[in-house]
C-alpha cells in the first residue's frame, strides 16, 4: 500500500511538473528569428504604389467601429492579466476627384457580444463606414476574420457591393471564416476571387501584400498619398505596435488553440516588418487593434477621424 502510494504520488508530481513546463511553453515570450525568409521590400511596394495611372490618395481615415479589450497577457507573451484595450477601425483612403477605397469593415454591435460583453460599438460610426462600401470604387479587408468582414455581410444591401468588395482567392476559400462573419451566399456567388501571386498594384497609390500566417488571406496593404506620406497596414499580423517595435509575440496559448496562425510565418512577418521600420523611418505601419497608435497618429494628423463626407 505504501509503494503504491509513493508512486501515485511520484505521478502526479511528474505531472505537476509537466503540467507546469507545458504552461510556461505555452504562455512564455518566444524570441522572433533574427533572419526572415518573408521578402518586404520598400523599393518593390514604392514601384508599384507608381505602376496604376491617376492621381494618388490625399489622406486616409479612420473610423472607429468598436472599442473592446483582452488580457494583456494575450496580447505580449508572459505579461498580466489586467485589460488591454483594442480598437476596431475601419479605413477609408480619399482621392482627390472623391473616390476612395475602403479597407476592413467592422462589424455589428450583435457581434461585439462574443467578444467582449462590456465593449462598446459606436453606430454612428458603423453607419458611416456602410456609407462609405456603398460609394467605394474598391473596399479590401487585411484578413477574412469576422471583426474585419462583418461589415460587408451586414450591409444593408450586402449583394450591391459585388462590384466593389474585393477579397482573394484565399479569403473566398476560407469558408468556415466566411461563416463565421455571416457572407450572404448571394454575395458570395457574385463576388469574383481576386487572384495574383505575391503583390498586387491595386489603385493608384495602393500596394496589396500577401502575408499568410495569422489567416490563409491576410495581407498587408500600402499606401503612398501625393505628399509622400507612406502607411503599411497591416491587419492583425500584431495586435499592437510594440508588438512589432520590441519583438514580442502572442503567446502559443493564443495563437495555436484559439487563432490556429502558422506561428513561423507571423514570426518572419515580424521581422520583415521590424527591419522596414528601422530602414523607413517615416513609415507609418498601422495595426488596426492599437488604441495608443490610432491616438497618436490622429494627433499627428496622419489619420483623419471618421470618414471623409459625401
Amino acid at each position: 500500500m505504501r509503494r503504491f502510494l509513493a508512486i501515485a504520488l511520484a505521478v502526479l508530481a511528474v505531472l505537476a511538473v509537466v503540467a507546469a513546463g507545458a504552461w510556461t511553453w505555452l504562455t512564455a515570450k518566444e524570441p522572433v528569428p533574427q533572419e526572415s525568409d518573408y521578402v518586404l521590400s520598400i523599393e518593390e511596394l514604392r514601384r508599384l504604389a507608381d505602376a496604376v495611372p491617376g492621381a494618388k490618395p490625399v489622406a486616409v481615415y479612420s473610423a472607429l467601429v468598436a472599442e473592446a479589450s483582452l488580457p494583456r497577457a494575450a496580447v505580449f507573451a508572459g505579461e498580466s492579466f489586467d485589460p488591454h484595450p483594442m480598437v476596431h477601425q475601419v479605413f477609408q483612403i480619399a482621392y482627390p476627384d472623391g473616390g476612395s477605397v475602403v479597407l476592413d469593415a467592422g462589424f455589428p454591435a450583435s457581434f461585439l457580444e462574443r467578444m467582449d460583453p462590456n465593449g462598446r460599438h459606436h453606430a454612428a460610426a458603423y453607419e458611416q463606414v456602410h456609407a462609405a462600401l456603398s460609394q467605394a470604387d474598391q473596399a479590401f479587408v487585411t484578413h477574412e476574420h469576422f471583426d474585419h468582414l462583418a461589415g460587408i455581410a451586414d450591409h444593408p444591401a450586402p449583394e450591391a457591393l459585388a462590384g466593389r468588395v474585393r477579397l482573394t482567392s484565399e479569403q473566398l476559400a476560407n469558408e468556415e471564416a466566411l461563416g463565421e462573419a455571416r457572407v450572404p451566399d448571394a454575395l458570395r456567388e457574385r463576388l469574383e476571387p481576386l487572384a495574383f501571386e505575391r503583390v498586387h498594384a491595386a489603385a493608384p497609390g495602393i500596394v496589396l501584400q500577401k502575408a499568410p500566417g495569422h489567416t490563409p488571406g491576410t495581407l498587408l496593404a500600402y499606401v503612398r498619398l501625393q505628399d509622400g506620406s507612406e502607411y503599411l497596414f497591416v491587419g492583425d499580423v500584431a495586435w499592437h505596435l510594440d508588438q512589432i517595435a520590441h519583438e514580442h509575440y502572442r503567446p502559443r496559448l493564443v495563437t495555436s488553440f484559439f487563432l490556429g496562425e502558422d506561428r513561423r510565418a507571423v514570426l518572419a512577418q515580424f521581422r520583415a516588418i521590424a527591419n522596414l521600420m528601422r530602414e523607413t523611418p517615416d513609415l507609418a505601419v498601422v495595426v488596426s487593434h492599437d488604441a495608443d497608435q490610432r491616438h497618436r497618429l490622429l494627433e499627428a494628423g496622419r489619420l483623419r477621424d471618421g470618414t471623409r463626407a459625401p
